[in-house]
């Protein structure tokens, strides 16, 4: 299987060298057709420059489909020709850095890892990683990775593809280090970022960025699916913060009041009314539906309303003294 693989690959380099010698003859005819053209020969020269220009854009497609087709490893996307490459030591990394759990590391990092998550050039990457070698570490990539997919999931796509760059290139450094005998990442980090200054090498990062984008979309349709299914059934409302909440069901057990009633009990026992008064939450519907009734049979069941907590005097009165016309919430079904 690895012969035939370097078979192929021998093949494909010299397919790409014999298309773009031809690209090369090619465009020197380019050059002295468009030199030699003249009124009389117009027309027939003007043939012949779309005829191989058409031959360069078709060499160009198949030049290109060679280049996608090839997987740039992270030797060949950085190698280091100095062995002896030195680390700065100015700057030594943390002692316990090795020691630190997913959580504590993000957050000891946090700011650092969000600012940059947000880097959009190579330059700035370089140079904030640098700085900041602690970066080059598994949590970092761990981080980015479910940012990128928090993104995606927000509808963010464009910021999702951003970090993902970023995710790629902490990845690239700590593979190559790696498969390097486990070398320190800052001895590569240098190297690495010199490499994409080929254009070839830019482009297949691109090309990395763009695939592993459409794995994180696969995977935050899922969890979108996953999440829907869990919401089905489920009640919720979106609170004072803006926020949504599950309406949890209580037991008994925890719904009773201060005088040990149940207050969904209580609440389905009183006249038509007053339930509603106390559903709608209308402080002048109650107490219009309080005087409709005989004095006693108001007194009790606005005592059984106490003890189940459906009402609170003390807390009435003081609103009333307000002027707010409005009772305090009780429990609800």
């Amino acid at each position: 299987m690895k012969e035939k693989r370097e078979r192929k690959a021998q093949e494909e380099l010299a397919l790409k060298a014999q298309l773009e010698k031809e690209n090369e003859q090619d465009k020197k005819t380019l050059a002295q057709l468009k030199a030699s053209i003249t009124e009389d020969t117009k027309a027939d020269t003007t043939k012949k420059i779309k005829s191989t220009e058409a031959a360069i854009k078709k060499r160009d497609r198949e030049l290109l489909a060679i280049h996608r087709r090839k997987k740039y490893t992270p030797e060949e996307m950085c190698h280091v020709v100095d062995e002896r490459t030195i680390v700065n030591s100015e700057k030594k990394m943390p002692t316990d850095l090795k020691d630190l759990d997913y959580e504590k590391y993000v957050k000891r990092y946090e700011k650092k890892l969000e600012t940059y998550s947000k880097l959009e050039t190579e330059s700035l990457s370089q140079g904030f990683l640098i700085k900041n070698a602690e970066l080059l570490h598994e949590h970092c990539s761990g981080f980015l990775l479910l940012k990128a997919l928090d993104f995606e999931m927000k509808g963010e796509t464009a910021t999702m593809v951003k970090v993902v760059k970023q995710y790629l290139i902490v990845q690239y450094v700590l593979d190559l280090a790696k498969s390097m005998g486990g070398k320190d990442p800052r001895e590569v980090l240098l190297p690495f970022f010199k490499k994409l200054e080929d254009s070839e090498k830019m482009a297949g990062l691109q090309e990395e960025v763009a695939s592993f984008a459409e794995k994180i979309k696969a995977r935050a349709k899922v969890k979108l699916e996953e999440q829907a299914k869990e919401r089905e059934g489920k009640q919720t409302f979106i609170g004072e913060d803006g926020k949504e909440y599950e309406y949890v069901e209580l037991t008994k057990e925890e719904r009773l009041g201060p005088g040990g009633l149940d207050p969904i009990e209580v609440l389905q026992s009183l006249p038509k009314p007053l339930q509603e008064a106390f559903e709608k939450k209308d402080m002048e519907m109650l107490q219009r539906a309080i005087a409709a009734l005989p004095i006693e049979e108001a007194k009790r069941h606005m005592d059984r309303c106490t003890k189940s907590g459906l009402w609170n005097p003390s807390g009435a009165a003081a609103e009333e003294d307000a002027g707010s016309g409005t009772p305090e919430k009780g429990a609800s079904s």
